[in-house]
């Protein structure tokens, strides 16, 4: 999907929430994010990678981390709501017996292959940039559980290193700490990647008043990236004996809990917005609009 699509429609849906909906919707939340896998094709190993490897390597252990959210909503109908959201992610894994000789390629030489035999662990973020889109399936209760499918753009850091950072004086003999791997960090000198992001999810919200409601959900998401866990991932060529960088895409998962203030809003944009029109459910009727939140279990 195009970032320049993704962007425009993101823009869309605010300014066009702005000037027509008269229903915002105000969310803060804390969210905690673990990458689960990578998906796409898969590597060309070295022909040696066999006879150069601990066959009593351990895999990753991946694990939860906490982030921050925030989102603009509106209301368009009962069952229909739309969102712009800056979310904060961040991931972490760590594996402690790896394998002997890992093809982790340094910042400036990829050809060069590190030595790798104590723990080692990664540390990843994600700023989003997210457009929401839920579908409230039951909206009659003070539970409304709902839908919801997403897509944006995320910008992506991470760094791979050892557990034990003294390791780079002990077994490579260098002044102060160094790093494995790095992007978009302070060890690095690339600026954060960014990854087309998009995904779907489930959840509730709980109103405890007209205003006021419990936020709880659960997403499955694709991030156009493959440095999440830290490692590049490359194919090797064996008739160059060289090294080509593989696009896969990184699967995480994601549950999210908040709060959410609702206000009905009017900024003066919608010409229609004041006028007293029979069954408009607006301004100067004196009628709740169909549209408030709960309206229905207040009927």
């Amino acid at each position: 999907m195009n970032r320049k699509l993704i962007l425009t429609l993101i823009i869309l849906t605010l300014v066009g929430g702005n000037v027509f909906g008269q229903i915002l919707k105000y969310r803060v939340g804390v969210n905690y994010g673990k990458f689960n896998d990578e998906v796409g094709k898969d590597e060309v190993d070295h022909p040696l990678i066999e006879n150069l490897s601990n066959p009593n390597a351990t895999e990753f252990v991946h694990a939860f981390e906490p982030g921050f959210e925030a989102e603009i909503m509106q209301l368009w109908s009962p069952n229909i709501e739309t969102g712009i959201e800056l979310d904060f992610s961040k991931f972490s894994g760590s594996n402690d017996i790896p394998p002997y000789y890992n093809y982790i390629l340094a910042q400036d030489f990829p050809e060069i292959v590190h030595r790798v035999t104590e723990p080692i662990v990664y540390e990843s973020s994600a700023l989003n940039l997210i457009l929401n889109f839920r579908y409230y399936f039951a909206p009659d209760g003070s539970v409304n559980p709902f839908f919801k499918a997403f897509g944006g753009l995320s910008f992506v850091g991470a760094e791979y290193n050892y557990e034990d950072l003294s390791v780079w004086e002990e077994v490579w003999d260098e002044e102060g700490a160094g790093v494995l791997y790095a992007i978009g960090t302070e060890d690095s000198d690339q600026p954060k990647e960014a990854a087309v992001c998009y995904g779907f999810g489930a959840g509730l919200d709980f109103a405890l008043n007209e205003q006021i409601s419990l936020y709880l959900d659960g997403t499955a998401s694709f991030i156009g990236t493959d440095k999440l866990d830290g490692i590049p991932n490359y194919d090797y060529v064996l008739e160059s004996q060289s090294l080509k960088a593989v696009g896969n895409r990184a699967f995480v998962t994601q549950i999210t809990l908040g709060i959410v203030f609702t206000s009905k809003t009017d900024l003066g944009l919608n010409k229609n917005s004041g006028k007293n029109k029979k069954g408009s459910g607006v301004k100067g009727t004196g009628r709740t609009t169909p549209w408030r939140p709960f309206y229905r279990q207040k009927r």
